[in-house]
């Protein structure tokens, strides 16, 4: 599954963002949760399907391509990759490919997908006009 979004912020801001690791939980959506786990390694939690869904993934952030991977060609569940695209001054787009937990349906990956990029352009444009105020 795959889906973009356009954001109100240069790459640079829309993937600091992304890439702190520590603050996931401020755009990722319910029921999904989060942890730091160890040198980028993260937990991942979801309750609710057919059984609690908890794994471990490796996380890899690309500062040079704006690019942040998790999980690996052996893992066939529970990976994915989220890039950051240049467009204009001010503009961006997130583009993410993720494969979901056993048994989560197609739709709902794409619910929760849709959710977190919502989350995340609501963070992504409180912190741009933070910054701005700020200056």
């Amino acid at each position: 599954m795959s889906q973009s979004r356009s954001m109100p912020a240069d790459a640079d801001a829309v993937f600091d963002v992304l890439s702190d690791l520590d603050n996931m939980a401020t755009w990722l959506p319910d029921p999904i949760e989060v942890e730091l786990f160890g040198p980028r390694l993260i937990r991942l939690w979801l309750p609710g399907l057919h059984a609690d869904v908890d794994v471990e993934r490796q996380v890899t952030i690309d500062w040079d391509r704006l690019r942040i991977s998790w999980g690996s060609e052996t893992t066939t569940s529970c990976n994915g990759i989220v890039q950051v695209l240049r467009l204009t001054a001010g503009r961006s787009a997130v583009h993410v490919r993720l494969t979901g937990p056993p048994g989560a349906s197609r739709s709902a990956v794409d619910t929760w997908v849709h959710a977190a990029l919502d989350a995340l352009e609501s963070v992504v444009a409180a912190e741009c006009h933070t910054k701005r105020a700020m200056h």
